[in-house]
């Protein structure tokens, strides 16, 4: 069970130049970031919003140099990203992606209280790529979508969209519209591999995997060396080697219940507890 569908959140830095490499980075399938990455797709916007976004911010700052006599720091964010993430194992499809952004983006949009007119600038400053990941790898994230909005609409800022409580709304929108559109519901999810801990490096998840398994084999192999000895002392009439061994089993049989066992071992366990019956 997850607590929300997973949002990372940041402001674009660095002013024009900042938006200018976020929308390469968007769609360069050479980046290092994109050795998992099946397709880039545009799902709102294209380049001329990320110039547009650009023009806005640096049209503000001009006026914020030219008429703020209080002086202070010049703006140097024009933008806020939010990364919205699915496990992977799901892939929706372009057009649910594209509604689930119309959802995020009307309820953070309802946050700042836009009037007509900065909501229409607003919708004009709306950039989202989506990036399908390969699903059958064990590194890299699952599907996700980059959305960049502009800070700037009209003549203020929206501060809101880099507030706790936006990043708190934008995670309760993408639960709900993920669940709406896509019928996928964060608090039913179940990791696919529970037993691999967060902080664990890929080597050290694998290595414990193996030894796991090891482990495993190495008891049913016990379990049957147990049953053939239990067997000859039922032929010998010994029943308390008969006794001592159906105890064996049976500890070895309890210890197996708290590893996950593949379907044939399971039959292997099962045709040993179907002889001692």
């Amino acid at each position: 069970m997850l607590k929300n569908w997973t949002v990372t959140t940041q402001p674009v830095r660095l002013a024009t130049d900042g938006i200018i490499m976020r929308e390469r980075y968007l769609l360069n399938k050479k980046h290092g970031n994109h050795k998992y990455t099946e397709t880039l797709v545009s799902i709102f916007g294209n380049a001329n919003t990320s110039n547009r976004i650009a023009l806005v911010g640096e049209q503000f700052r001009l006026n914020q140099q030219l008429y703020n006599r209080r002086g202070g720091r010049p703006l140097s964010s024009y933008a806020m990203e939010y990364c919205l993430t699915l496990p992977k194992g799901y892939r929706p499809s372009k057009e649910q992606w594209q509604l689930i952004v119309k959802d995020c983006c009307l309820a953070l949009a309802k946050l700042c209280k836009l009037n007509k007119t900065e909501f229409t600038q607003y919708k004009q400053q709306i950039r989202a790529v989506l990036h399908q990941q390969k699903q059958n790898k064990t590194r890299g994230s699952g599907d996700h979508v980059h959305l960049i909005i502009g800070k700037v609409v009209g003549k203020r800022v929206l501060k809101e969209l880099q507030q706790k409580k936006a990043t708190k709304l934008i995670k309760q929108s993408f639960n709900l519209s993920a669940l709406k559109h896509v019928g996928i519901d964060h608090k039913s999810y179940e990791p696919i591999e529970i037993k691999k801990g967060r902080r664990l490096s890929t080597w050290q998840y694998q290595h414990q995997k193996a030894t796991e398994a090891l482990e495993i084999e190495k008891q049913i192999k016990q379990m049957q060396v147990q049953c053939d000895k239990w067997l000859t002392a039922r032929e010998e009439g010994d029943d308390r080697q008969k006794r001592r061994q159906e105890n064996r089993l049976l500890k070895t049989y309890e210890s197996l219940k708290n590893h996950p066992l593949s379907t044939q071992q399971i039959e292997q366990i099962q045709s040993i507890k179907n002889i001692i019956r």
